[in-house]
C-alpha cells in the first residue's frame, strides 16, 4: 500500500494555556483532544493537530496545521472550536492564555528528521519589526551549519505572524539527553545574545512533551 503524502502546512496556529494546577492542565489536554478528534479533523484544509503539556505539567500548547489561512478561518466560523477555546481560557484556574496565527518559514532539519519527538520547545519572540525577522532568519540559517548535524535533533521550524512582529520557533528533539546537550553548547548562548538585540519584549519559552497527535480524517 502506498502512503498518502501529507500536504505542507501554509498556516499554523498555536494556543498556549497555563493553569494553576496540573490537574487542570490534564483537563485542558482532554478537552482539546476531544474537540480536535470529534470535529476539527473533519474540516477541509485541516492537516494535523498536536497537543503538548509542559515539563511542569502546568502549561498546555495546542498546535494546528492547515493548508492555508482561509481554511482555518472558515472551519473556525463553522465549528465549536472557538467556543471551546473561549470556555477553556475563561476558567478561573487558567491564569494565562496566548494565541498565535501565522505562516511557517524555511527551517532546519536534523539527523532524526521524521522521528517522533520526546522533547519540544515552543519559543515565542516579540520582534521590533519585519526587518528583525529577516535578520533572525539569517541568523538561523547560519547556525544551521552545526545544528543540522546535532545528535537527536529532529527539526526547528520558524513561524511569523502577519504583522511580522511575533515569531514562534518550534524545535524538536528525539530524547531529553539530546535537548540538554544542545542547550549546553556555547553556540546556543552566543545565538541568544544576538537574538535579544532584535526583540522588543521578553520571550516566552515552553519546554514540553507530546500528549496527542490528531491527523486529518
Amino acid at each position: 500500500m502506498t502512503d498518502i503524502p501529507v500536504p505542507e502546512a501554509g498556516f499554523v496556529t498555536f494556543d498556549v494555556l497555563t493553569a494553576e494546577r496540573s490537574e487542570t492542565a490534564g483537563e485542558l489536554v482532554d478537552a482539546l483532544v476531544a474537540e480536535s478528534t470529534a470535529r476539527t479533523r473533519h474540516s477541509p484544509g485541516f492537516i494535523s493537530s498536536r497537543v503538548h503539556v509542559s515539563a511542569d505539567r502546568r502549561t498546555v500548547v495546542h498546535r494546528g496545521q492547515w493548508r492555508d489561512a482561509a481554511d482555518h478561518w472558515t472551519a473556525l466560523a463553522g465549528s465549536r472550536t472557538g467556543d471551546v477555546l473561549t470556555a477553556l481560557s475563561g476558567r478561573p484556574d487558567v491564569r494565562a492564555v496566548t494565541a498565535f496565527r501565522g505562516t511557517p518559514a524555511p527551517g532546519i532539519d536534523g539527523p532524526r528528521l521524521g522521528g517522533r519527538p520526546e522533547y519540544v520547545a515552543v519559543a515565542t519572540r516579540h520582534l521590533r519589526g519585519r526587518e528583525s525577522f529577516d535578520a533572525l532568519m539569517d541568523l538561523l540559517a547560519r547556525s544551521g551549519a552545526w545544528k543540522r548535524h546535532h545528535r537527536g535533533f529532529i527539526s526547528a521550524t520558524p513561524h511569523i505572524s502577519p504583522d511580522g512582529r511575533t515569531f514562534v520557533n518550534y524545535a524538536m528533539w528525539a530524547d531529553e539527553d539530546s535537548y540538554h546537550a544542545w542547550m549546553a553548547d556555547p553556540r546556543i548562548f552566543e545565538g541568544q545574545e544576538e537574538i535579544a538585540r532584535l526583540e522588543g519584549a521578553p520571550p516566552e519559552y515552553v519546554l514540553c512533551t507530546v500528549a496527542a497527535d490528531i491527523a486529518a480524517a
